[in-house]
């Protein structure tokens, strides 16, 4: 009966641990490099393998060899194993409590991988090899290892698929030989940008666009399938990549006629190792191009205005300061709170632009777009037009208003250092309370803690409260907030808890910046909160 009431104990957390491993693939695109990354430079992948109960858990595996030699009785051996898994039953309990169970979103795939881990868990149970609750807590440890190996076996006719639809969309495309290709990537700003361009030319063209962030082959061969067609005019591709000739692949795939490097900078730097690898894997695109192909380029940023110097095809630099080398750039701009009003200045034409979008950031994106309109032969009035009904990405800058009319901007998609900088220039226009809910950033690599001490160092000055949603890096931002000489206040805390203490301190005139998927889950509890 005891092993009975151990096993139930068992199974639960078997459930809990395999979702959450499938989930924490799925989360990194399932890519060993970024798991081991995860593992190696973040608290909650450190925590796996080295906290303090993860420890207690592999002292118990150990201490079982004190039991053929008498040194501990078997039944007391039991019940150490008991309570482990009594504990871990109350970490699940107090984790749903708090609605925080992971679990991944339900593919054939991830389907799969649970399927068989628990056939394989439940074989294992009844076939010990050694000591019962000693094989429970081994069976345990086995779980994560089995699960990569099933992600990893399933990699190899996953990419046979992924080949197949690749040929098929590359078929379809070549049909269309009138069609217009787009390519648009960089570090940060790359689906805005692509947004941008793709709203501003469907006012005059037939315009498709990759979907959300499917910038990779097989998400680009996904939307040529699905949605190309033969009256298709331009198709405007965001391409990312974690490695060298991720975007060179996919180039051979819709042969892009012109190009957009939005900026470079050392996000995934954990990944490509060195910013000299991200440059190259970016400018792969570029040099994609065919001769009478053209190449956009943000001076804004250093890296990318150094690629525009090497670049000897037809090429266009665009930026918001003003410069003689710039074949367009914006001036005089004014952000509010709800809009972006600027000026474009081409080929000595300067004409007035607004934009209902947050945050003077979005001018650097709409640049290219503008460019490319004029280099199509759209008319400067329809593009004046077209900009004033542009779209926000979703969950880039959107604004909000909580019931109590707090202002909430949603900048969910992604946290990286640009991004964070951005939202606090715009933020600075309020008057009353500012609070930025941040997720510490990722896969930075060597400029990590560099990277968070300076922003740190920028929120301390402006905000009035800094909400993390993990731990990560903890010790550099607290430092940057102490060096950065303002009256920010810290806290981290989970979902639940930073949702509690943004409904008790948010009053009408203050605003409330989510930074990161992380804290997403903050938003959407503070809005069950804020509208109960």
């Amino acid at each position: 009966m005891f092993f009975i009431l151990t096993t139930i104990l068992f199974a639960i957390w078997v459930v809990r641990n395999t979702l959450f491993w499938v989930n924490l693939w799925q989360l990194k695109e399932y890519r060993l490099d970024r798991i081991l990354i995860h593992l190696k430079e973040t608290s909650q992948g450190k925590s796996l393998l080295f906290s303090p109960f993860a420890i207690i858990k592999w002292l118990t595996i150990f201490l079982y060899t004190l039991v053929p030699f008498e040194l501990l009785s078997l039944s007391i051996y039991n019940i150490l194993v008991s309570a482990v898994f009594l504990y871990q039953l109350i970490l699940i309990l107090k984790d749903a409590t708090k609605q925080e169970i992971k679990s991944p979103i339900f593919t054939i795939k991830t389907v799969f991988v649970l399927f068989m881990t628990f056939s394989v868990v439940i074989i294992l149970y009844f076939f010990p090899i050694t000591e019962k609750f000693l094989w429970l807590l081994l069976i345990d440890k086995f779980v994560p290892f089995f699960i990569s190996l099933v992600f990893y076996t399933l990699s190899f006719p996953t990419e046979f698929y992924r080949d197949l639809q690749i040929d098929r969309a590359i078929k379809k495309i070549r049909k269309n030989d009138k069609l217009l290709v787009i390519g648009v990537t960089g570090s940060y700003g790359k689906s805005s940008t692509k947004e941008y361009i793709a709203q501003i030319l469907s006012k005059k063209y037939k315009v498709l666009k990759t979907k959300g962030n499917n910038n990779t082959p097989i998400g680009i061969a996904n939307v040529i399938l699905s949605d190309l067609k033969n009256s298709t005019e331009i198709f405007v591709v965001e391409m990312g990549a974690y490695k060298k000739g991720e975007i060179a692949h996919m180039c051979q795939i819709v042969k892009p006629k012109i190009g957009v490097i939005t900026s470079v900078n050392d996000q995934h730097l954990s990944i490509f190792r060195s910013l000299e690898n991200i440059i190259s894997a970016k400018y792969e695109l570029v040099e994609s191009l065919p001769k009478n192909g053209l190449a956009l380029f943000n001076a804004n940023n250093e890296n990318s205005y150094k690629l525009y110097k090497r670049t000897k095809k037809h090429k266009i630099l665009y930026g918001t300061f003003l410069d003689e080398k710039l074949d367009i750039y914006a001036k005089n701009i004014l952000t509010k709170k709800n809009s972006v009003s600027f000026e474009v200045v081409t080929k000595k034409v300067v004409k007035q632009m607004k934009a209902p979008l947050i945050g003077a950031q979005n001018v650097e994106n709409i640049l290219p777009a503008v460019a490319i309109a004029d280099y199509l032969g759209m008319s400067f009035e329809d593009i004046q037009k077209a900009v004033f009904s542009l779209l926000p990405q979703p969950k880039t800058m959107v604004l909000h208003k909580l019931s109590n009319g707090c202002t909430v901007i949603d900048d969910t998609y992604n946290a990286n250092p640009n991004a964070v900088s951005a939202v606090l220039k715009y933020i600075n226009i309020y008057k009353g309370k500012k609070i930025l809910v941040l997720q510490p950033m990722i896969e930075l690599g060597k400029n990590t803690e560099k990277d968070h001490y300076e922003i740190s160092k920028n929120i301390s000055r402006i905000c009035d409260y800094l909400f993390l949603t993990n731990s990560n890096f903890n010790g550099v931002i607290l430092e940057g907030i102490k060096d950065g000489g303002g009256n920010c206040q810290v806290k981290i805390g989970n979902s639940d808890e930073l949702a509690e203490l943004i409904k008790s301190t948010v009053k009408p005139e203050d605003a409330v910046v989510f930074e990161g998927k992380e804290a997403g889950f903050v938003m959407a509890k503070v809005y069950d909160l804020m509208t109960d």
